[in-house]
């Protein structure tokens, strides 16, 4: 857990760049209450042609990386841009747990990924692409920087964008 966190890298002695929480939120009635909220329902019935069916909930926490080795970072992907593949026809809403800003993991989507995407970021084996070759593509405007206060959300065609993993440059 996040108050865990220099405890666990004492114990792995290694630098932990995020924690994974699978379904452990489902004993929250607020999480419980966003997955069967009406609205989220609906945008993603009508974005998908049909009844949409959850697969996942995952909570994660992103933490600073000033101590991490460059293969740890690589491994997952921070400062690297990426897609998620977790299936074909999907959609994925988040929701900022705590306020976001630029300096703290905000989520980074590449405008105009979804719908002119270079053929070596579609038929790819490696999970992340560096900044510079995605801006080199795409141009340097093209990233969007999402923050927001805790509660913010936000949906996203995984499959149909390249964005960059949440990563913490701070303390907290």
């Amino acid at each position: 857990m996040p108050a865990e966190h220099a405890e666990a890298e004492a114990r792995f002695g290694r630098p932990l760049l995020s924690g994974h929480y699978f379904e452990r939120i489902l004993g929250c009635n607020s999480a419980v209450a966003i997955q069967n909220d009406p609205l989220l329902m609906d945008i993603a019935a009508h974005y998908l042609g049909g009844q949409a069916t959850l697969i996942t909930t995952r909570v994660w926490w992103s933490f600073p990386t000033g101590q991490a080795s460059d293969a740890d970072k690589n491994l997952a992907s921070l400062g690297k841009y990426h897609f998620d593949l977790d299936d074909w026809r999907m959609l994925k809403f988040f929701f900022y747990l705590v306020p976001v800003d630029e300096g703290t993991g905000p989520h980074v989507y590449v405008r105009g990924s979804h719908d002119r995407r270079a053929l070596k970021h579609q038929l790819t084996l490696v999970v992340g692409h560096p900044a510079q070759e995605i801006l080199d593509v795409y141009g340097k405007q093209s990233p969007v920087t999402l923050t927001g206060e805790a509660g913010f959300g936000f949906v996203e065609d995984p499959l149909g964008s390249i964005w960059a993993p949440c990563r913490r440059t701070g303390h907290g």
